[in-house]
């Protein structure tokens, strides 16, 4: 930290005109030193001024810090705040005490230690016995100059080495995984004995103590091909290292510098680089090539199943009130209506293209798939049409005016379209005010002023008009006896007697 005539020789340069390379060299000083205090007030640097200054009263226990960080290699920062506060009752602040902490580990080389994990080699796993498997994605440049995200499943067997992936530009589900394991199992002739995955969502829904809770499908997966399923702990990648090597493989040697045209192609051009490259070249542990180990345990693998593989899987959605449902962390439009229809539809994700239908399989609608986050993708026939009732209300207003207005309401609509509605109800009301004549007077002087809105018409209206005569009819005054008549009430015999004589 420089000191104030630094700070203020820097600002000076600035109002004259310098560029920061040039106070820079004027002042002998790092660039670096110039950009950290060119946009910087006075008040931000007196601000953290005192704070170095704080730091500077740390000093004095600097001895007994290093004896804390020596003996306790896993000590923080705020623990040695707490401590100085605890011991000392020194009033700091953490983040002070953090940077000075910081600097005394640079400057006697005490490394923080957070219980290093010891390490132990282990005997290879038999052939058959493994497959792991792990996602990973990266950013690609397409031939038409576009940046796309690409995601892919990775596998490889355990004992062989031998590699395997399936690449997409979407976000994997549950049902892209199963069917890139079957594409996998095919791929090397039959199923090992167990799979490793991470904790991932499409994969589990709880750790449940060791006891798994899988997702549906992925659990009939599991149970169908008859796979003990192996997850990693969290933050624990040494678990499954052999994979995790196999996904920086393929994104720093296969992916890297490559131009993506679309998915067949990648996929296609990647085994044939797992036959010049991937599988065919030797491993650094192993010192063996994958492709001729595997022709070894590819005899130890179990025999494929005959399971028809539904690619195109139907996923039920809840719809939500403003007529949209979520998939891949997008929105998707549906027709106005269709939440107070019907609550839940099904999706089924196909060609890039996300088909929605009732649940009973009836087709909505259907949109192209996005492969951003977050997007709201709509459809412009689902939007609110409110052209017809437009042309209504103007058509009556029209004809409440003789049709002598028609391009002065026109240009309304097109001018003021958010408030024509307004603006036509309003017309009305001044119709009935002041009578049809007077207001076609009006619009004819504000057509020729071109003061086109209703406001000026009724601003032209109040100083120009009189209100039309209203015919109040006198109200019967209740409160007055006379006109409360009782009338006269007979019992039905005589009626009944009436009619018997008529009889």
């Amino acid at each position: 930290m420089k000191g104030f005539k630094m700070y203020k020789q820097i600002q000076q340069l600035k109002e004259i005109g310098f560029t920061r390379s040039r106070a820079a060299k004027q002042l002998n000083i790092n660039r670096e030193t110039v950009t950290r205090y060119w946009n910087m007030t006075a008040d931000e640097f007196a601000k953290q001024l005192y704070s170095i200054n704080r730091e500077l009263l740390l000093s004095k226990y600097e001895e007994i810090i290093i004896s804390w960080l020596k003996q306790y290699p896993t000590m923080t920062a705020a623990q040695v705040c707490d401590w100085l506060k605890e011991h000392y009752k020194e009033d700091i602040k953490e983040r002070t005490v953090s940077r000075y902490v910081k600097g005394l580990r640079e400057e006697y080389n005490l490394k923080k230690s957070n219980h290093p994990r010891d390490y132990e080699a282990v005997e290879e796993l038999p052939m058959g016995q493994q497959l792991q498997v792990d996602f990973g994605e990266k950013w690609m440049q397409s031939i038409d100059g576009q940046r796309v995200k690409i995601r892919f499943a990775a596998f490889v067997l355990a004992h062989a080495r031998y590699k395997w992936a399936f690449f997409q530009t979407r976000p994997f589900t549950t049902s892209d995984l199963v069917s890139s394991c079957h594409q996998c199992f095919r791929y090397i002739g039959g199923m090992p004995l167990e799979m490793v995955f991470d904790q991932d969502s499409i994969v589990s829904v709880s750790e449940n103590y060791g006891d798994i809770i899988h997702t549906f499908e992925f659990e009939k997966f599991r149970q169908e091909c008859n796979l003990k399923v192996y997850l990693c702990r969290a933050a624990d990648p040494e678990s499954k290292g052999k994979i995790e090597n196999v996904v920086k493989f393929i994104k720093y040697n296969f992916l890297e510098n490559r131009l993506f045209a679309d998915e067949e192609v990648l996929n296609s051009s990647f085994l044939k680089w797992l036959d010049r490259t991937g599988n065919a070249k030797i491993h650094g542990t192993t010192k063996k090539i994958p492709a001729k180990v595997f022709e070894d345990e590819r005899e130890h693998l179990r025999p494929l199943l005959d399971i028809r593989l539904n690619g195109d899987v139907t996923i039920c959605r809840n719809v939500r009130k403003d007529n949209t449902i979520v998939y891949d962390s997008n929105r998707y439009s549906l027709p106005l209506g269709t939440y107070n229809n019907q609550k839940e539809v099904s999706i089924e994700a196909k060609n890039e293209k996300l088909t929605i239908m009732t649940v009973f399989g009836e087709f909505i609608c259907e949109h192209p798939i996005s492969t951003g986050r977050g997007q709201l993708i709509k459809s412009t026939s689902h939007s609110r049409d409110i052209t017809d009732s437009m042309d209504k209300a103007q058509t009556t207003v029209d004809k409440l005016l003789l049709f002598k207005a028609t391009d002065f309401l026109q240009t309304i609509r097109t001018e003021k379209a958010r408030y024509a509605r307004d603006q036509f109800r309003l017309l009305q009301t001044l119709c009935d005010k002041y009578g049809i004549d007077d207001v076609l007077n009006a619009i004819k002087y504000c057509e020729v002023s071109k003061l086109f809105g209703i406001t000026y018409v009724k601003d032209f209206l109040e100083h120009s008009a009189k209100p039309k005569q209203v015919i109040v009819l006198n109200a019967i005054p209740v409160s007055n006896n006379k006109y409360h008549v009782t009338t006269e009430k007979r019992s039905l015999d005589v009626y009944a007697k009436a009619g018997g004589n008529h009889e």
